[in-house]
């Protein structure tokens, strides 16, 4: 097995030697990111939603995020401004992820509604220094891996991504199913905190590669609006599209899978860990698909795969159906997830990328605010069942634009 495994993870391209030690270091950055992700991440929304959070409370925990991104993505440009990518990266995602720590005690603080409100809270909080997180992580990310490997890196990261996530989402099932609902959601928010911190750690230990010239500091940005006359104004229109589709149904899922698929715990974790084997799996062969497809048609048929699952989800009352889905869904988010950060930055002029990348982030999260926002009123107005459609029709629209327009 971990002879195909290594199959699995040889690198078409080889990278350059004074290169690896940092991406093997992005490696195991992700991969203890995917015991977050397993756990906090993938079942926050859940347990909002076992404690009777309403849609406009599964809404909030969607915009807040997406508010304080609205908010900070230029002022988080402006503040990086002179300072090492690298560095502001450390230390905000340090920040950020240390408030992941305030939910181990939660569960035995508060009652159920004071719980879901301080969730909510401590998310609009985290993400001010989250949005520069994201926006210079992605700057550090296009400087550290070289252009030549980047595609491949992306695709190994995910499926790395997707193996800690498949195995920390099938574990907190076993957690659940053995403990009570309060002792089993405390284990649960230690073991992603803790994963945080490890791939903090991770990022502390990489080291820029010398080139033999000082490192340039990143330019002030400002709201760059002579951006928005190139052809990255097409890109920037794709990616509001596929935020919007992406997001508009998130509010909903854990809704719909809890009230009206009442599906259990131990088959949602079942089903997650399915959906991340497929995820490794087609995630292995990102820079295959990347080298034949090109980025912007492979996020676009990803995101189409993904629109075919989602209609499947929403019909997916037996656990077999669920477990077929997440097949399909997990291919589809593979092919998205190799493809559309690379589909950005290949629109991104290298020596301006973090003005470009700040307006990819204003625009992902206006979508993603929008979307948190409406959830609630188009959820009450067309019924879960209603709104499942109407995700399903715009996650097709988006990838067909992707495709035709990107």
């Amino acid at each position: 097995m971990l002879a195909s495994i290594r199959t699995l993870f040889r690198q078409p391209v080889p990278i350059p030697i004074e290169h690896r030690r940092n991406i093997r270091l992005l490696y195991w950055d992700i991969a203890f990111w995917g015991i977050l992700n397993g756990s906090i991440i993938v079942f926050l929304a859940v347990y909002a939603s076992r404690l009777g959070a309403t849609p406009l409370q599964t809404g909030l925990l969607t915009a807040t995020p997406a508010l304080m991104n609205l908010i900070f993505t230029f002022p988080a440009s402006n503040f990086s401004r002179g300072r090492p990518s690298h560095k502001v990266t450390r230390w905000s995602a340090l920040i950020t992820r240390a408030f992941y720590g305030l939910l181990v005690p939660l569960p035995f603080l508060m009652e159920a509604q004071a719980q879901i409100w301080t969730i909510i809270a401590l998310s609009l909080v985290m993400n001010v220094t989250g949005t520069v997180a994201a926006v210079i992580g992605n700057v550090f990310f296009a400087e550290t891996v070289p252009d030549e490997v980047r595609g491949q890196v992306v695709g190994n990261r995910n499926a790395l991504l997707a193996l800690t996530t498949m195995l920390t989402t099938f574990t907190v099932g076993q957690i659940l199913k053995l403990m009570s609902f309060e002792q089993g959601y405390q284990v649960i928010f230690l073991l992603g905190f803790l994963g945080a911190m490890a791939s903090v750690a991770m990022l502390f230990l990489v080291r820029p590669v010398e080139t033999g010239a000082p490192p340039a500091p990143l330019p002030k940005t400002g709201l760059r609006l002579d951006i928005l006359k190139t052809r990255y104004n097409r890109v920037l229109l794709a990616m509001f599209a596929y935020h919007l589709a992406v997001f508009l149904p998130n509010p909903i899922f854990p809704l719909y899978q809890v009230n009206e698929l009442l599906m259990t715990d131990q088959v949602i974790s079942y089903g997650g860990s399915i959906f991340w084997i497929f995820y490794f799996i087609g995630s292995t062969q990102g820079g295959n698909i990347s080298r034949r497809l090109g980025y912007k048609r492979m996020t676009g048929v990803g995101v189409v795969m993904v629109a075919a699952a989602t209609l499947l989800f929403t019909f997916s009352y037996e656990p077999w159906l669920y477990y077929s889905m997440q097949t399909f869904n997990g291919i589809g988010w593979a092919i998205v997830g190799s493809g559309l950060i690379n589909y950005v930055l290949e629109f991104a002029p290298p020596d301006d990328r973090p003005a470009h990348l700040a307006w990819f982030n204003l625009v992902a999260n206006l979508a993603v605010l929008i979307c948190g926002l409406i959830a609630a009123p188009v959820g009450n107005s067309l019924g879960l069942f209603g709104a499942m459609l109407l995700a399903v029709a715009v996650r097709f629209l988006a990838g067909f634009a992707i495709l035709k327009w990107g």
